[in-house]
């Protein structure tokens, strides 16, 4: 089982976790640092390679609002991951600050 933390931005360019084999995401954390409501996007791509940029088709979770100082968690399905799939994060519209811890484990 591994532990990757990220640092949400406003903008989709960098994954907050790229699967380097077949991987099983088992939770997503989405902490909110704030005194105020914040509101995230989710995006999974498939056999991301750098080049791809996020889009519609891609988003899971679309403006997500978590509350001020308070912790979304994404534990009802276990997602998948082929080598190179890629979940993204970004809080697009919010001035909100957010983390992310992803754990995930090898199959």
């Amino acid at each position: 089982m591994a532990i990757t933390n990220y640092q949400v931005g406003t903008g989709l360019g960098t994954a907050a976790y790229t699967a380097s084999a077949d991987t099983a995401v088992t939770v997503i954390h989405i902490t909110n640092k704030t005194d105020g409501d914040g509101t995230v996007d989710v995006y999974v791509v498939p056999s991301y390679d750098g080049s791809t940029t996020p889009t519609a088709n891609y988003l899971v979770y679309s403006q997500l609002t978590i509350k001020a100082r308070d912790t979304y968690i994404i534990d009802t399905e276990k997602m998948i991951l082929s080598n190179t799939d890629a979940i993204f994060i970004a809080a697009p519209d919010s001035a909100a600050q957010f983390n992310a811890t992803i754990s995930t484990i090898g199959l």
